[in-house]
């Protein structure tokens, strides 16, 4: 089953308005301990490092910084989350990734409990 992550691009209509536009690229909810081959390696590391914690159900990470890994979109379904509200699911990803973020600019991150 495949779902999608939606990016936003400035469309430019005139000199005094901007419009935007989406664009999906698509993903897998298939997760395996082994990082899928299409990452590069920030993402694997990433992605390695959150399936040891969480062992999620659906794991998606992306480089949305251009390759630079300044800047990633992380999504984790997971059983851990059960129960906790949104901040308390998203303080448990940013320990568990406390010194990879101190050397980025920023990262997104989507986590629900696993149903």
């Amino acid at each position: 089953m495949a779902s999608s992550l939606r990016t936003l691009i400035p469309l430019v209509r005139s000199t005094t308005s901007t419009r935007f536009f989406s664009y999906s690229r698509p993903t897998w909810n298939i997760v395996s301990s082994a990082p899928p081959t299409s990452l590069n390696e920030g993402e694997k590391h990433l992605y390695s490092k959150l399936f040891e914690k969480f062992q999620p159900s659906k794991l998606v990470v992306e480089d949305i910084s251009g390759g630079c890994g300044s800047m990633y979109q992380v999504e984790v379904v997971s059983s851990s989350f059960k129960d906790l509200s949104m901040v308390k699911q998203h303080r448990m990803v940013n320990d568990a990734l406390k010194e990879e973020i101190k050397g980025m600019h920023g990262i997104r991150l989507t986590t629900k409990a696993s149903p």
